[in-house]
């Protein structure tokens, strides 16, 4: 069976998500660090083949990007959890979009970002007439 390789990451990267997207959508980064950015998907160049691609966001010596989403309106938020075990959203409405390849804003004075909490999908309701 043959694979087909999506990304080439550099020595100690990784890959945190993937997403289909239309080139209409933000794009919500958050680091370890406690740092956000936002920018617009079609600021991101597509890569025809594997590649390491662009900067999204400049990390710091110890930082990481712990994930993101994309974005398609103001009602979709990114919830972090903070190292004091308190949740934090980021989405378009309470912060601006920039240009990528920044070193994002800075959303905590104090602590850092331990994880994204990502929604848990609805379940279906069964279909009628099945037992």
């Amino acid at each position: 069976m043959r694979a087909r390789r999506y990304a080439r990451p550099g020595e100690g990267a990784e890959v945190t998500g993937v997403a289909g997207i239309t080139g209409k959508e933000i794009i919500i980064a958050a680091t370890a660090g406690a740092r956000g950015l936002l920018c617009r998907a079609a600021d991101i160049n597509f890569l025809g083949g594997p590649g390491r691609g662009v900067i999204l966001i400049k990390l710091g010596e110890d930082d990481r990007v712990l994930g993101f989403i994309a974005s398609t309106g103001d009602r979709d938020l990114m919830t972090v959890e903070t190292s004091r075990g308190a949740e934090q959203t980021i989405s378009t409405g309470k912060y601006e979009v920039t240009g990528r390849g920044g070193k994002g804003r800075e959303l905590l004075q104090r602590g850092q970002f331990t994880r994204i909490l990502w929604p848990t999908p609805d379940i279906p309701a069964p279909l009628a007439g099945t037992e």
